[in-house]
């Protein structure tokens, strides 16, 4: 065996052409298995690439054609579940006013619903619900959803619009194109800044078949009312009607209880001239905080009423004693402690609703205290009422500042510094907080109401003005730009018609 410059020994030359051989032996058996593989895949022995890229075109396009079936399929089932849900839209806006029914007693909050919802269910811009004033002869409406700055329309039932003939006729009217129809008044445009295109008027009607409002809507986003939108307001005006005399009598009760317990509570004011109005006030001076504080509103109606009522038990305590010039003796003072549980004892004979029945309670703890010293009952802290705790501010705040028999009205200074010096002991923080956020023209309001000579002021004066801000500046704080003179004018209005021998209990 030869051997290489290196010293390794070399393959025959024989074998190198042999193992040569070898490889060029495979090669063609190579090239034979994928012609063969070719031809079985087109048929065809040898067929060039060209068709297996054809046919590989092919599958792809018919792929391509089947997801774009598939696409058309989920969109066309996409659109037929929007037009499905569209249908159903309206069921569903009636329904929410239907169970509207369960939780809105007041018109005014019935009327707010009922548009809002109607505008859903129509796919309109705007709803008016016109209410008859059958004595007043007149439509009006409380609540214009989307007429922004309108509160109360009011339209005369011999007038010409197209709301009153729909009233007078008692027949729907479907207008396409308003500046196209005579009975539309375009003045109603020019004054509100609207523009009016279409126009769908429905009556509605009592159970006795008298018309007794109008459903008006204005503006379909897609083009005119249809006859399936008419349908759909028909059938929301029937349930509509229904419930508006329904809130129209619950106002009427409302209304009489409102009376008859301010009746009750005057009865009790006026066995004393100079007490006269007390309770009027109070009440005044608890639904500014309530309100302030956001009271829910059926507790602004128990809040009303207790109020209202807080004194009535004074029915039972001697006029000898609530009118007696000076101070009370111990004894008299006992006596006229009595009048909290004279209060709860005869309110509780009184038949109030569910909604109202914890007023006994509540208008007889006005005299608990925080610290648990007050009376009758010594609560303390969150045993008393929340809503008695806000009559407490302003029983003691209409007393302080009201005359009486024993003193002339006390310095609104000394007023405040009572006041503060009771929170947490005598009041509840919070609702003297809230007292003192007021605005001032409001509480000077309620403070002027029931005076024999009501003090003229300028309201505007104290617009801005919380009470806190008040009591701070006729307490010789230094006024800002804009508050100069405000506290010489209060002190002008808090002392009108006093005597000149006016002296304060200090």
């Amino acid at each position: 065996m030869a051997k290489d410059p290196k010293g390794k020994a070399s393959k025959p030359a024989k074998t190198q052409s042999a193992d040569k051989s070898k490889k060029s032996a495979k090669a063609p058996l190579v090239h034979e298995h994928v012609a063969g593989d070719c031809a079985l895949a087109t048929g065809v022995p040898g067929h060039d690439d060209a068709e297996s890229r054809a046919d590989a075109l092919n599958k792809f396009e018919a792929e391509l054609n089947k997801r774009e079936v598939d696409l058309i399929e989920r969109e066309i089932k996409s659109l037929r579940q929007q037009e499905e849900l569209d249908r159903l839209r309206p069921l569903s806006g009636l329904y929410r006013v239907v169970r509207a029914m369960a939780s809105e007693r007041r018109l005014d909050s019935l009327l707010d619903v009922i548009t809002r919802e109607t505008q859903v269910m129509l796919k309109c811009d705007r709803c008016s619900v016109f209410v008859l004033d059958a004595q007043a002869a007149e439509l009006w409406t409380q609540v214009a959803q989307g007429l922004v700055g309108h509160r109360m329309i009011r339209i005369p039932v011999g007038g010409n619009s197209i709301v009153a003939e729909c009233a007078r006729t008692g027949r729907m009217i479907n207008i396409p194109d308003a500046y196209q129809d005579p009975r539309f008044d375009p003045a109603v445009d020019r004054n509100t800044g609207y523009q009016t295109s279409s126009v769908l008027c429905v009556p509605m009607l009592a159970r006795g078949g008298e018309v007794i409002g109008v459903f008006q809507v204005l503006n379909k986003f897609d083009g005119p009312f249809t006859n399936e939108d008419e349908d759909w307001l028909e059938g929301l005006t029937a349930v509509a009607a229904g419930l508006i005399e329904q809130a129209q009598a619950y106002g009427e009760i409302e209304r009489f209880v409102d009376k008859t317990l301010e009746t009750l509570a005057q009865t009790i004011d006026q066995r004393d001239p100079l007490t006269a109005g007390h309770s009027i006030r109070v009440t005044n001076y608890s639904l500014l905080v309530g309100q302030a504080m956001n009271v829910p509103d059926d507790d602004i109606d128990v809040l009303r009423y207790s109020a209202m009522m807080h004194d009535y038990g004074k029915i039972g305590v001697p006029e000898k004693i609530l009118w007696k010039d000076g101070r009370l003796t111990p004894d008299e003072y006992a006596t006229v402690q009595k009048h909290a549980s004279i209060t709860y004892d005869l309110l509780s004979n009184l038949p109030f609703t569910r909604r109202l029945q914890d007023v006994p309670f509540v208008a007889s703890c006005h005299h608990e205290k925080v610290d648990g010293s007050g009376y009758y009952r010594g609560l303390k802290g969150d045993d008393i009422p929340f809503l008695s705790r806000i009559i407490a501010v302003a029983d003691v705040f209409d007393a302080l500042t009201s005359k009486r028999h024993y003193r002339n009205r006390m310095p609104i200074e000394k007023v405040s510094e009572i006041m503060y010096n009771g929170r947490d002991n005598h009041f509840d923080s919070t609702c003297v907080d809230a007292f003192f956020q007021l605005p001032s023209a409001r509480v000077i309001a309620v403070l002027e109401s029931e005076r024999e000579r009501a003090a003229n002021f300028d309201a505007e004066l104290f617009k801005n003005l919380s009470w806190q801000r008040l009591v701070e500046l006729v307490s010789g704080g230094h006024p800002k730009r804009g508050e100069e003179g405000i506290a010489e004018v209060f002190d002008r209005i808090y002392n009108a018609g006093l005597p000149a021998d006016y002296q304060s209990l200090d």
